[in-house]
This record gives structure tokens, C-alpha cells and sequence, in this order.
């Protein structure tokens, strides 16, 4: 079988895996804000048709503004991205034909996009039996063979984060072997009590940092992310941006919910509640879940095989993420999205039904 590369897209899913869709499916393969905004905070009929019909601004000088001030950055050190995808194959086409590490288990496309340029791919896998961590001597040691690395921050798929000074020590390491490192934040907004390496940018020239606008904001669609890094980077890339590479639509989004901080918040305690909620109610000693801080785990059957739970839960009308395309995963785990409390009970059940 030829396993999809993403989530997200259920009825090819359940095609290529042979299966009649249900009348009724929850997509948990999707990790994306489950609560949406209410309609009265978005636009009306006649701000979309106006959007849709102007050419949108090549430099998204407003929304990159936003972002900076935000940040506490200068606007050219902002790049605004056709989501967090983009900014990770202009990274790419940067580090075309050089030595790439990439810390896995993760997020797929930055393999995909480096060996779509010609670079050579290492790997440093996280250790399994201490809750997905690194060895940060070793991996400090590793950063010395690659010209760059990137680090899923919180990590897709597992939802872990290293403590703070762990994370400091391998910028600063990379600093001093002359490592570009790219800690992708696109989760970050999801992690309460969490911190950003967005605060070092201004002392370690070859840290990049990502971020992703539709995550949190439940704008999938609108496909919307930017990279914060130092100014001669960012022209760099700018370079290799396609014009109009972010849609009038999606820039006036943005600039409606980025302000939104007590909608972020409001979520983000919802999403911890419930993560706790999920974890505390599942079967005792029957599954193992990943010490996650957002709005997505890992979770295998301790007994039983875990392609024949994926397969159960399709049937059930619950679309688990497949772990297939995560080198030191291999299939072992699916990756389930928290959401809302009615939708979390329904997996709740059908895995306290599943006869392992």
C-alpha cells in the first residue's frame, strides 16, 4: 500500500487503504485548531469579493509590520510565506547541494524539500525510551558534520519539547560550528508556559526561526506562515520567493485574527484540558501516549498490532494519522489530534471498544 504523506485528506485515505467511507468520520489526522472563530469576527460578503478580486501586496508590508512589532523584530528581518511549506523549500533552494541534518522523528517536507535541492540528508533520531528526547552532547557533536539543520519545535509528530537550556545549548553550538539552525515553531502558539528561540535572534546570526499563521487560527486554506531570521537571510530568500506568493485574502486574514491574542489563550487552555482530559481516560495499560505539550500525540497499543488499530479506528469513523513516513517511527504509533471534547469522547470509546 502506498501510504499518504500527509493527513488531512480522509477520502483518499480510506480509498487507498480499501475501505467504504462512513456516512460520519472525525478527522484526527488533522492537527489544526478545532475550534473555530465565531462568524461575526469574520469578514462579510463584500470584503471577500473585494479581496478576491485585487492583486495582493508582493511585500505584505502590513501584515509583515504586525508580525515585527509583535516579535519585537525589524521588518526586514520578517519574511511573510505561503505557509510554513513555503518557507521551507525557499530554505531549501538556500541550502541547495549542502549537508543537511534533520532531528526525527518529524515533520516530512523538510527531507522532501532538501533532497528536492540536491542536499545531503543526515538524521539524529530522538531517543524513544526517554520521552523522544535528545542526547544534547551528541547531537551538539552531530551539528558539526551539517551546514544546517532543522528542528520541529514543538516536534511534529510526537508533540515533545526540550527544555530551554537544551535548546539554547544547540544554537549556541551551531553558532560556533557555523551551523545554520531552523527551529520551526508552528505549533508553538498551542504549548502553554512555553518559550520561543525567537528571543535569540538577535545574538546568533545563522538562527532562523519559522512560524505558521494558520495552525492556531484554523486557516488551513489560507496557507499563511513567516520566517524570522537575520535581515541579509531573509533578502536572500526574498530573492527566491515567487511574486505574489501570499494571496490578498489569506494577508487580510491575518491582519483580522493575529490580533486576536485572547482568542489564542482561550484556546490554548482549552486544547491543555483537553489533551489531560483524553490522556487521564484512556483504558489503563492499554496504550502508550508521547509526553506532548500541544494539540496532538503519538499513541500505540501496548498489546496488539498498531496497523490493525488504524485500520479499527478508519471503520469506526475516526481518521488516525499514520506514522509510516517518520523514520524511527516506522508504523509503530498513530498520531491523533486533540479536539473537542464531544470529538475526543467518540475516540475515547471506540478505543476502550478496540479488542487489541
Amino acid at each position: 500500500m502506498r501510504w499518504p504523506a500527509h493527513g488531512a485528506n480522509p477520502h483518499a485515505l480510506y480509498e487507498q487503504c480499501g475501505l467504504a467511507p462512513p456516512n460520519e468520520y472525525i478527522d484526527f489526522s488533522v492537527n489544526t485548531n478545532p475550534y473555530r472563530l465565531p462568524p461575526s469576527a469574520w469578514p462579510n460578503s463584500e470584503e471577500w469579493i473585494r479581496w478576491a478580486g485585487e492583486y495582493p501586496d508582493s511585500e505584505a508590508k502590513e501584515l509583515k509590520e504586525l508580525l515585527a512589532k509583535q516579535e519585537r523584530l525589524r521588518p526586514e528581518r520578517v519574511l511573510v510565506t505561503n505557509g510554513a511549506a513555503e518557507a521551507i523549500y525557499l530554505l531549501a533552494a538556500l541550502f541547495a547541494g549542502r549537508r543537511v541534518g534533520v532531528f526525527e522523528p518529524t515533520f516530512s517536507e523538510y527531507r522532501r524539500a532538501c533532497l528536492a535541492y540536491g542536499c545531503e540528508v543526515k538524521s539524529l533520531l530522538a531517543e524513544e525510551s526517554v520521552g523522544f528526547s535528545y542526547d544534547i552532547d551528541k547531537a551538539a557533536a552531530w551539528l558539526s558534520e551539517c551546514d544546517a539543520v532543522f528542528l520541529c519545535h514543538p516536534n511534529n509528530p510526537t508533540g515533545t519539547v526540550m527544555p530551554e537550556r537544551d535548546l539554547r545549548s544547540l544554537v549556541e553550538a551551531a553558532d560556533q560550528t557555523g551551523t545554520y539552525i531552523v527551529v520551526d515553531e508552528a505549533f508553538y502558539p498551542f504549548w502553554r508556559g512555553g518559550f520561543t528561540a525567537m528571543r535569540w535572534l538577535d545574538r546568533y546570526p545563522r538562527l532562523i526561526v519559522l512560524r505558521s499563521l494558520t495552525k492556531i487560527h484554523h486557516l488551513a486554506g489560507a496557507r499563511l506562515g513567516y520566517v524570522a531570521a537575520d535581515e541579509a537571510l531573509i533578502s536572500s530568500l526574498k530573492t527566491r520567493q515567487p511574486p505574489w506568493s501570499t494571496s490578498r485574502i489569506a494577508q487580510q486574514l491575518a491582519l483580522r485574527f493575529v490580533a486576536m491574542e485572547s482568542f489564542v489563550k482561550w484556546v490554548r487552555e482549552r486544547i491543555v484540558a483537553e489533551r489531560e482530559r483524553v490522556f487521564r481516560s484512556l483504558p489503563a495499560g492499554r496504550y502508550a501516549v508521547s509526553p506532548s505539550v500541544v494539540n496532538f500525540y503519538l499513541l500505540r497499543p501496548l498489546s496488539g498490532r498498531t496497523e490493525d488499530l488504524f485500520f479499527y479506528l478508519l471503520q469506526q469513523g475516526i481518521v488516525p494519522r499514520h506514522t509510516m513516513n517518520f523514520p524511527g517511527l516506522d508504523g509503530r504509533y498513530v498520531r491523533l489530534a486533540v479536539k473537542t471534547q464531544v470529538e475526543n469522547d467518540r475516540l475515547l470509546e471506540a478505543l476502550a471498544r478496540w479488542g487489541g
